[in-house]
């Protein structure tokens, strides 16, 4: 999953949940929804900052302390979610660096729909280039931008 649409779901689930948005919160929760893909600058992307090693005290304090801590980690926690069912998630990383995650097929044809969930399990990937697609990212981000004048107008 792309930064685009890492920052764009919680602001429209957030955006559509609350009834008076405010732009800090919004502000804190994409920031901490895009915030794991920096470990794509280490050697090994999901990696760190897709464990929970770093990210359970930051959920902690966030809830102790409230203020912009708080949907920074809901922003990081939703990123965590989505990235376990497009990929792994190395939960206790790097103490144990095997990841887990979720894929799931949906087949269909004159037999009918099968749903078809697969537990994967692998290493984080190696730092290298990439490349992502993000066409229908961009057409997400604009919707979310437009909902976002919207509500906060």
């Amino acid at each position: 999953m792309d930064p685009l649409e890492h920052a764009s779901i919680p602001a429209l689930a957030y955006l559509a949940l609350s009834s008076e948005p405010r732009l800090g919160v919004l502000t804190a929760l994409v920031v901490g929804a895009t915030f794991p893909d920096l470990d794509a600058l280490t050697k090994e992307h999901r990696s760190y900052l897709h464990s929970f090693i770093p990210f359970l005290p930051t959920l902690l304090l966030g809830l102790h302390l409230g203020g912009p801590v708080l949907p920074f980690a809901l922003g990081w926690a939703s990123h965590l979610f989505l990235d376990f069912f497009t990929g792994v998630i190395p939960f206790a990383y790097p103490l144990i660096r095997r990841g887990y995650g979720i894929e799931i097929f949906a087949r269909g044809g004159a037999s009918g729909l099968r749903i078809e969930p697969k537990i994967l399990t692998e290493y984080p990937d190696p730092r290298r280039e990439y490349e992502i697609s993000i066409g229908g990212s961009v057409a997400l981000t604009l919707l979310t931008l437009v909902v976002t004048l919207l509500r906060l107008h």
